[in-house]
């Protein structure tokens, strides 16, 4: 649901979790939400410690206290807050659905770098996993605005959108987004150019062109048309580049980009190659969002 009533921040103490926990609480700042921060704990570490006499659940949580005051505004109120053990994206999603979270908010630590191995982060594991809308705050992020404790200064919204139901999902939540911020609205197609031999060139030019006709008369007729006072702005190239060099911050321009999520079942316990790639090439907040169970 945007705008988000229950905003979760998954952290690991990591500097890359501390950009998502400042963008998490300003977020739920700016929206009048509830921040619930979450941090998983090794279970093999709990009981080593254990063994060893250390109550680590009360140390752990003493430190979890200690890095939201670090990342203003989490720490200027009483925010919801778990230590769990167990496997960290599984622990992520247990709580979120427990505490029927609107949103996931979580760094892009291990996802920099075109073409990275991913697996095994926490990050890829909740894009795998999780049946709730993911917001992944890149490492460089700062707020626009320091002077704030809200989301003051970002925009504007791009959003990455097909002649299809999820991209009108996420249009929606793309539109509540940008009018909460108080900041513009940006609908952004790719037609990707085809893949042949320099000889059939000519024909692939002519075929991409139809193709491109086509989105315009599709979208023309679609939910989408009227969302954006300049309708949907149709680009050609590699998907993931496009909508990355759509959101890339210059000057003033703090934008975040929306691409809609697929259910559980439907993406097959992947994440989308695209949404993947657009994340180790951008900059900036990409939030895939998932329509309301």
């Amino acid at each position: 649901m945007i705008p988000p009533r229950i905003v979760l921040a998954a952290v690991d103490f990591s500097e890359s979790s501390r950009s998502a926990l400042t963008f998490a609480a300003r977020l739920a700042k700016h929206a009048g939400a509830r921040l619930h921060v979450v941090y998983a704990q090794d279970p093999l570490l709990a009981s080593a410690a254990r063994s060893a006499g250390i109550d680590i659940d009360a140390e752990t949580r003493a430190e979890l206290t200690t890095f939201m005051q670090s990342a203003p505004p989490a720490g200027e109120w009483s925010p919801f807050h778990d230590v769990a053990e167990g496997q960290a994206a599984e622990v992520v999603c247990d709580i979120a659905d427990r505490e029927n979270a609107d949103v996931i908010v979580v760094g892009a630590h291990g996802m920099s770098g075109v073409g990275r191995a991913l697996f095994g982060s926490t990050t890829e594991g909740l894009l795998r996993k999780a049946d709730h809308s993911v917001l992944v705050v890149p490492d460089s992020w700062t707020p626009p605005r320091q002077e704030t404790n809200d989301l003051s200064g970002v925009g504007p919204i791009v959003i990455g959108v097909e002649p299809e139901p999820p991209a009108f999902a996420a249009a929606r939540a793309g539109r509540e987004l940008a009018a909460l911020l108080g900041t513009g609205l940006e609908l952004r197609h790719v037609v990707p150019p085809p893949s042949v031999l320099a000889r059939w060139s000519a024909h692939a030019e002519i075929a991409q062109q139809q193709r491109v006709n086509e989105a315009r008369d599709q979208f023309a007729s679609s939910p989408l048309k009227d969302l954006a006072s300049d309708g949907v702005q149709i680009a050609i190239g590699p998907v993931a580049e496009q909508l990355a060099e759509a959101v890339r911050v210059t000057g003033d321009r703090r934008p975040v980009l929306v691409i809609g999520r697929r259910t559980h079942s439907e993406r097959h316990d992947a994440p989308g190659h695209i949404a993947v790639r657009v994340l180790a090439l951008t900059d900036s907040p990409v939030l895939m969002y998932l329509p309301d169970r």
